[in-house]
């Protein structure tokens, strides 16, 4: 018997190879057709080198519940015109060292080539985002089965993180030396506050923030981009806490040194990174406790970067104050068992937040019932929630501009209220223009609405 002969797959170029999610191109995508994809990004970015790789990591990174394809199956599958980097096919040890070093240089180059990275990791936003969506046409009969489908969306929710948060997994080898923290410069804009009102006499100058959109696109009927790009309101939204904080209740005499405050559908986390700098730096509540909250993976682990990034960036300790954590409106019994969630929880969640925030989340009356009732369950007794909803002027969102009265009646007093149980209603509402230059071209105004118990 010969001796044993080692094999790998030689990567494939993610823009040639990882296959169309869109109706009609279906029967492409098969469940080993996606997890031939998966484990090709991996070996570009990833590889999972014991010799590079801490035992810890890899066992992280790889022991997901659903086993991956032989690897001829994946070699079949991954048949693409050549991308200019490699073709598929194996790999041998017992190679020329000469072919080793061609494509160890080949497989660098590829990992550096910042299109073919935004292409992986456009193409993963998407893949989680209709993949979770049982009912979405392109992944029809794709899974063998619920378990199956689950599987490997965690196994892409693993590799996102990875490419968007490099320094919290494990890092591919160096492409062209070392990293010189240009990269969020390339994906990240800054957005500039003044600070009008301060009222405790500190002079004006700007808070400055560090928001990840690089990954969004620009189309407005994606729900793709929904909560990975800085949408108007949030920008509207932490521009008026700015100018008058007074008009919010944020000033130490209403919250004191250590206020609660919860930002629901957090989205890039501009107006949680705006508190906390606002209400330390010149407000004089030393020590607040800011929870930013989304939901999908794809949204969560870019608002962590983004607050990575302004914490790396900003010498002062403020950002600390800012937590991300994962909330779903429909199942918020489960923070009970989160444990990245800071607020104290001791004799139960109920009413632990004394300020509630959220900018353009309404999209129908039903997002409206679950804000209510996930509100209903975080805001204290005496707490504020405010929210800003953006009123569109054409398309399906447009139909929606009575949503938040559907489920928070007006507060009218007179009317047998102090008979009635308190629930949460709209105690003032007003209308605020759309500023120039800020949100897209179908948003016409917005509405300011102060919620709180009557």
């Amino acid at each position: 018997m010969g001796p044993t002969r080692k094999t790998t797959i030689k990567p494939v170029a993610p823009s040639g190879s990882l296959p169309a999610l869109r109706v009609g191109a279906s029967d492409q995508l098969t469940e080993t057709r996606i997890l031939a994809a998966l484990d090709n990004l991996f070996a570009i970015y990833y590889p999972l080198s014991p010799a590079t790789i801490p035992n810890s990591v890899i066992v992280e990174a790889a022991a997901k519940p659903f086993k991956l394809p032989a690897i001829s199956r994946v070699a079949a599958s991954l048949q693409t015109p050549d991308s200019g980097y490699s073709s598929p096919g194996y790999v041998s040890e017992n190679e020329d060292d000469d072919d080793d070093d061609d494509e160890n240089n080949d497989l660098e180059l590829l990992r550096a080539d910042e299109f073919e990275r935004s292409f992986a990791t456009r193409w993963l936003e998407k893949f989680m985002i209709r993949a979770e969506d049982e009912g979405d046409e392109v992944f029809a009969g794709a899974f063998e089965s619920e378990e199956s489908r689950q599987s490997v969306v965690e196994r892409a929710a693993d590799l996102l993180t990875a490419l968007l948060n490099p320094e919290e997994l494990f890092q591919p080898p160096a492409a062209s030396g070392d990293r010189n923290g240009d990269e969020d410069d390339v994906f990240c804009r800054e957005l500039k506050f003044d600070v009008q009102d301060s009222g405790v006499g500190s002079s004006c100058e700007n808070i400055t923030i560090k928001i990840n959109d690089g990954l969004a696109g620009s189309s407005s009927s994606d729900h793709l981009d929904v909560g990975v790009q800085t949408w108007g309101a949030s920008i509207v939204m932490g521009q008026l806490m700015c100018d008058a904080p007074s008009r919010f209740g944020l000033s130490h005499e209403q919250l004191a040194d250590a206020p609660r405050i919860v930002e629901l559908g957090a989205g890039t986390g501009v107006v949680s990174l705006i508190l906390a700098q606002l209400l330390p730096r010149y407000l004089n509540v030393k020590d607040p406790v800011i929870v930013a909250t989304d939901y999908h993976p794809v949204v969560m682990a870019n608002l962590r970067r983004n607050i990575s990034i302004n914490e790396d960036s900003d010498p002062r300790a403020e950002f600390a104050h800012v937590h991300a954590c994962t909330l779903d409106w429909a199942k918020i019994d489960l923070l009970q068992q989160a444990q990245d969630w800071p607020l104290d929880m001791i004799g139960g969640f109920d009413g632990i937040a004394d300020m509630l925030i959220a900018t353009d989340v309404v999209y129908a009356k039903e997002h409206a019932a679950l804000l209510r009732d996930c509100a209903a369950r975080l805001l204290a007794p005496s707490g504020t929630f405010w929210l800003l909803q953006t009123v569109r002027s054409n398309g399906r969102l447009g139909e929606y501009e009575d949503a938040v009265e559907s489920a928070f009646p007006m507060f009218t007093a007179g009317h047998g209220e102090n008979n009635r149980e308190p629930s949460l209603k709209i105690l003032e509402e007003e209308r605020l223009e759309k500023r120039t230059g800020i949100g897209r071209g179908d948003e016409t105004f917005y509405r300011l609405f102060r919620i709180g118990w009557a």
